[in-house]
């Protein structure tokens, strides 16, 4: 029996509207492991990504600033360009970030980041980045590979930009 009030009306989260089946996809999940407290892992994270940021995973390489302003993400290029890469949902100082995620494909599908800053006993901190709802890409599992690489880039250099080795 349809709980529709209308016959003909589609059951969320059926089929996408380009009439292609969607399976899901599991979300990215990356970590690294950087000798500075929580909140020194945060800020490297947050304030300085324009030091650490790698140039080649940018939309305009070298010479691009990309920076957190106004519970946005973005990267403004040599000439002035901006482009958004990512809207702030939430931002724990210190513990969490989450964000709709829109660099790489459409603006229009944004993706789920969310960025974790665990304190070890040692006094380090554990970062982990979840990177979910791929299944909304058109491609998602090529978009699964592609991004699971990248972060595992981004995060190795955040890494070693925060003294890891």
């Amino acid at each position: 029996m349809s709980f529709s009030l209308f016959s003909h009306a589609e059951e969320p989260d059926s089929v996408p509207a380009d009439g292609a089946s969607r399976a899901a996809v599991a979300e990215v999940v990356a970590s690294c492991r950087v000798p500075r407290d929580q909140h020194e892992a945060f800020n490297g994270f947050t304030d300085y990504l324009h030091l650490w940021w790698p140039e080649d995973l940018t939309e305009f390489g070298e010479g691009t600033h990309p920076e957190f302003e106004g519970g946005v993400l973005t990267e403004t290029g040599p000439d002035g360009e901006t482009a958004v890469w990512a809207t702030v949902r939430t931002k724990e100082p210190d513990n969490s970030l989450e964000m709709d995620w829109v660099a790489g494909h459409s603006p229009r599908i944004p993706t789920d980041v969310r960025v974790e800053f665990t304190p070890d006993a040692d006094g380090s901190t554990k970062v982990t980045v979840r990177h979910g709802g791929l299944e909304r890409l058109p491609e998602p599992a090529e978009e699964y590979e592609r991004i699971n690489g990248e972060w595992e880039e981004i995060l190795d250099r955040y890494a070693r930009f925060m003294g890891a080795r």
